[in-house]
């Protein structure tokens, strides 16, 4: 299996997921305009972009990664830039705080990274970890994805990638990453503890520096991912 390690200690991986993406954004300001939602989770926030962004606004951020070297990555950043939040390394499952602690969270490219059990329980676990009417943004890859069938078929919809942004970042890109790719009718049965807010089926975009001011998003042709923007209900998963 790849070394989560190794991907982010790569240039090309830092300068792709130095950029905030633009619905996090659009998230974030919300979020410190409604004023209800101060407690922000990342699971799997890499080096940190979105984890930034949002203390910039002023949000009290949580983040866990993998990677010992994407959290100190995130750590030297804010602490470059005189902001703080909460980190630490772990398994996406290891939220080390109590239920309902949070009013908001972020999944972004993250939680589908084993089988549908898994994906299943990860849901279950954001679930808990919010408080009732707590937002969410998550990210799943589509069977309609370009990467869907092909590697080893680790289980029904699972596969483990042989590259799945190799032509984007040196060194096979996520090789031997296992990615679960979800259906519509999965995405709305994932969600059922949740009321699903925005639903969206888009190619993935990535940042690119070619602008001389801001950066430039470019979509990746097929790499077709569900975002999904729900709100917890006032009941337990069945």
């Amino acid at each position: 299996m790849s070394d989560w390690q190794q991907i982010w200690e790569r240039d090309g991986a830092r300068q792709m997921w130095s950029v905030p993406d633009r619905e996090v954004v659009e998230l974030a300001e919300r979020w410190k305009n409604a004023g209800s939602i101060r407690r922000v989770v990342d699971i799997g926030c890499g080096i940190g972009r979105h984890v930034r962004h949002m203390a910039q606004q002023g949000l009290d951020v949580y983040g866990s990664d993998h990677s010992e070297t994407a959290i100190e990555s995130c750590r030297q950043w804010l602490q470059s830039e005189n902001l703080s939040a909460e980190l630490w390394c772990g398994e996406m499952e290891e939220i080390p705080y109590p239920d309902a602690t949070f009013d908001a969270c972020i999944a972004f490219n993250s939680i589908y990274h084993g089988t549908a059990e898994r994906l299943d329980g990860m849901i279950r676990l954001l679930h808990s970890k919010l408080r009732v009417g707590g937002e969410c943004l998550v990210t799943l890859p589509s069977r309609e994805n370009r990467m869907y069938g092909r590697g080893e078929c680790l289980a029904p919809d699972t596969y483990v990638s042989p590259g799945m942004y190799g032509d984007l970042f040196a060194h096979d890109g996520e090789s031997g990453v296992p990615h679960h790719f979800c259906s519509r009718k999965q995405v709305q049965s994932l969600f059922r503890g949740f009321h699903i807010q925005s639903l969206k089926h888009e190619e993935l975009q990535l940042a690119t520096d070619r602008g001389k001011t801001e950066a430039v998003w470019v979509s990746i042709p097929k790499a077709f991912f569900w975002r999904v923007v729900a709100i917890r209900k006032d009941s337990n998963v069945q």
